[in-house]
């Protein structure tokens, strides 16, 4: 009965962690932070070190979830967190110690990843309740958004004061999800739960599950679908500041402006979150994921196209595909794994999308130079390249995508 309770207790607090995890306070700014101290090539380089460390880090820690236990992976993530917002405080113009906070953001958002949908999963198959799975996970992900979103609006108002407010507002946010991870139970009671294979055993189970075509294209999706998500969201800032004239260096206009668009586009991805599963229903999987793709490949190359008001405004768009996207993706791919190898592929799908984007990242800043300021020229030139490795991740999943012949493809009548 105590261990009912507790598993209850997760799911109240699960409410309430979800949510704020969500909530990146450095989003509408960290790009304006890190170009007052840095060229934009050293920008670019700090991002890829960023999505590196989730590569290097991804596997251990979903590995660490299957071996230990959710709440450890959890406990460990907001640790690196609370660490990496100090540095960002202290840093100054000091690279290297922005280099040491980008890994410990690294680790921290590696950490949460899949560990969080693994143990909300497990928690409910523990309480036979996994039939709520996809709607709870619907909505929980829609209020992530809303969150967001109001996160945003305060990262805007208090960076337009200084920029390092909002990551003292991360740091915060940080803690919480500390506390709240300390109180959360391990959700699984029997060992047989548990991976009992070595890291390198552990991978190869998960890779064998990509024999499932079905399985292999959404994991192919999952891929390309952390590059069309973020690259909007990198050049956001600087094409903002363009289209107000900011100078990238020293903004006047762009925090406050960064924040409502953020608050803005996180809104709109929590309608589309709400929306998703039924979405699904009316286009199946393959329709569902291919359309949002489409859409969100389509703002890219608006972008592209020049520096132009209408655009900026269109930039509210950018986390709907996510927003969508997601929802499915742990709707179809969760219920068909182990409960031994779940957090380790949900972390191996991130790893891989988030290789393919440091790789992307580390390309762009040696097309950027070591001494560029992110003026316009330059950034277009960088849209119009990702375009193109964008239009062609896309293109790949068009063609394959009769390996998705699931009964979800089949719109409901």
């Amino acid at each position: 009965m105590e261990y009912r309770y507790a598993l209850e207790r997760n799911l109240h607090i699960y409410e309430w962690y979800l949510p704020l995890s969500r909530v990146y306070f450095f989003t509408p700014i960290y790009f304006l932070f890190f170009s007052s101290r840095f060229s934009i090539g050293q920008v670019l380089v700090l991002g890829s070190i960023y999505y590196f460390t989730v590569v290097l880090v991804e596997l251990p820690s979903g590995y660490l979830s299957d071996r230990l236990g959710r709440a450890v992976a959890l406990r460990l993530s907001a640790a690196s967190l609370s660490v990496s917002y100090v540095l960002f405080l202290v840093g100054g113009e000091s690279f290297p110690t922005f280099v040491v906070a980008q890994i410990a953001l690294g680790v921290g958002y590696a950490s949460i990843s899949g560990t969080d949908t693994a143990l909300h999963f497990d928690t409910l198959a523990r309480l036979g309740r996994e039939a709520e799975f996809a709607e709870r996970e619907q909505r929980l992900i829609r209020n992530g958004y809303a969150a967001g979103a109001l996160g945003a609006l305060l990262a805007g108002a208090v960076a337009q004061q200084e920029l390092e407010y909002a990551y003292a507002l991360g740091l915060a946010a940080a803690l919480v999800l500390l506390a709240l991870a300390f109180v959360m139970r391990e959700p699984r009671s029997a060992r047989a739960d548990f991976s009992g294979r070595g890291l390198l055993g552990q991978l190869v189970d998960c890779t064998r599950t990509l024999r499932d075509r079905e399985l292999a294209w959404l994991f192919a999706y999952a891929v390309v679908m952390v590059s069309l998500a973020h690259i909007p969201s990198e050049f956001a800032q600087p094409y903002l500041a363009a289209v107000l004239g900011d100078d990238i260096r020293d903004v006047q206009r762009t925090p406050w402006v960064a924040g409502v668009v953020v608050a803005s586009n996180t809104l709109l991805a929590a309608f589309a979150a709400a929306y998703s599963l039924a979405l699904r229903e009316r286009l199946g999987a393959r329709g569902a994921l291919l359309a949002a793709a489409v859409v969100q490949l389509g703002l890219i190359g608006a972008m592209a196209q020049g520096i132009l008001a209408i655009v900026a405004v269109l930039l509210v768009l950018r986390s709907c595909q996510s927003a969508i996207a997601r929802v499915i993706l742990n709707a179809e791919v969760t219920p068909r794994l182990d409960a031994s190898l779940r957090a380790s592929f949900l972390s191996l799908e991130s790893l891989a999308g988030r290789l393919g984007y440091g790789l992307l990242l580390l390309w762009l800043s040696g097309l950027a130079g070591p001494d560029s300021v992110g003026d316009a020229a330059v950034i277009l030139d960088m849209l119009r390249a990702c375009a193109g490795v964008a239009a062609v991740g896309l293109l790949g999943l068009i063609v394959t995508r009769r390996a998705m012949k699931g009964s979800s493809d089949v719109p409901s009548a």
